[in-house]
């Protein structure tokens, strides 16, 4: 039977027979194999696809909205929030992006000053934060049995080069895997690289509408000044016929009045 994967199966060891003493030995290690091979394989199957809806380009708002449902999904969890640092001059806080399945007392605010609560220290302490004896009054899970505590919080900072760009938080009636933990702790790098990148994308297209604007206004201006030149150009053009028919009326004056001068002479 174990040969054939049964790994459960019954099989009584005599002290007097070391085959059937290895017989076990061998069981257990191939049960101890075979429970890393599915920790993996879930590890590598979220990180997959997860990954997916981190490439789909979205913004972050939407980004946030798609990841924490399936997160709390794929870990058969019961709720989940993702905070996103923004900063503000020299000051920093943390804004709710998405949440699923809250009936919320904790976060009744979407804002978060850094070192708040656990969602706060996560920041301050740059690490997680595994909270096994919930607080009664810390935050409820609404679901078909009503409002309950849950057993375990999970709060892990999205970090990536060291530096902190939000919290996910996720909270279970029942405690979380130590390779749940590092699988939530190896996608947080993922979902702070995504973070940053549409940070960067928002601010590159802040910075590119910020420029259309001066290139239209320079557009303008370069037409107003085109049009004031074509005006002055028209201006001297009129001033320079003016004069010309000046001269001509002068010249023609001057002619009339030598002749004038002159036959005052004759006479």
């Amino acid at each position: 039977k174990i040969s054939n994967g049964d790994l459960d199966a019954v099989f009584e060891a005599s002290a007097e027979d070391p085959v059937s003493e290895a017989l076990l030995t061998m069981r257990t290690n191939l049960q101890a194999a075979a429970r890393k091979e599915q920790q993996d394989k879930f590890v590598n199957t979220g990180l997959a696809q997860i990954g997916d809806l981190l490439r789909n380009g979205s913004d972050i708002s939407t980004l946030a909205g798609e990841l924490v449902p399936s997160l709390v999904k794929y870990l058969q969890a019961n709720q989940g929030g993702l905070f996103i640092l923004e900063s503000e001059g020299e000051s920093a806080h943390l804004q709710l992006a998405a949440c699923y399945a809250y009936e919320r007392r904790k976060h009744l605010q979407k804002r978060i000053e850094v070192g708040e609560g656990l969602v706060g220290q996560a920041v301050l302490e740059g690490d997680k934060l595994y909270l096994t004896d919930v607080p009664a009054d810390y935050v409820n899970i609404t679901s078909g049995l009503g409002k309950a505590t849950p057993r375990c919080i999970l709060v892990v900072p999205l970090k990536a080069n060291e530096q902190v760009e939000g919290v996910i938080e996720l909270a279970s009636f029942r405690p979380f895997e130590a390779f749940e933990v590092d699988f939530v702790e190896k996608l947080a790098e993922s979902i702070a690289l995504a973070i940053r990148d549409q940070k960067t994308n928002t601010r590159t297209r802040s910075l590119l509408e910020q420029s259309q604007v001066q290139a239209e206004a320079l557009r303008a201006q370069e037409e107003e000044m085109r049009q004031n030149m074509e005006e002055m150009v028209a201006t001297q053009e009129e001033l320079a016929r003016r004069e010309a028919e000046s001269a001509v009326l002068v010249s023609a004056l001057d002619q009339s009045l030598a002749a004038i001068r002159f036959d005052a002479q004759g006479i």
